[in-house]
């Protein structure tokens, strides 16, 4: 994905809200697509996955899982017009169960790389869960 020539801040929001879209809408390969080929993703469970195939996996198993309402609100940013970082809060919803809906939620890392093409894709990918 492409965007002109815009601050960080701008630029992550909207990264982030086609992130939130495709998990949302349950496009997982879109959401696989939006990290580079070699990409870490790091799901606060110690491990770390490599890859748009492993990611998608991943991302694959939220969904059918039930998780949606995703949101990412940034508190820290920054970059320049090849890398960008931030910090970041999440939070989802998970199936509802006997009329509740889970909620969760945590901090994110992200930094993403912009390519040859003007495409920014995600290179690395760290969150925690903390309720």
């Amino acid at each position: 994905m492409s965007t002109p020539n815009t601050p960080p801040l701008a630029t992550l929001e909207f990264l982030n809200a086609t992130w939130n879209q495709a998990l949302n809408s349950g496009n997982t390969q879109g959401l696989a697509n939006l990290y580079a080929e070699n990409a870490t993703v790091s799901p606060g469970n110690g491990q770390t996955l490599v890859g748009r195939v492993e990611i998608e996996k991943l991302f694959k198993s939220f969904v059918d899982n039930g998780v949606h309402n995703h949101t990412i609100e940034i508190i820290d940013a920054g970059g320049d017009d090849r890398i960008l970082y931030q910090v970041a809060r999440w939070s989802a919803n998970g199936a509802e169960q006997d009329g509740k809906k889970p909620s969760f939620g945590g901090i994110l890392t992200s930094v993403a790389e912009k390519g040859a093409d003007g495409k920014w894709l995600t290179r690395s990918h760290v969150w925690n869960v903390s309720n």
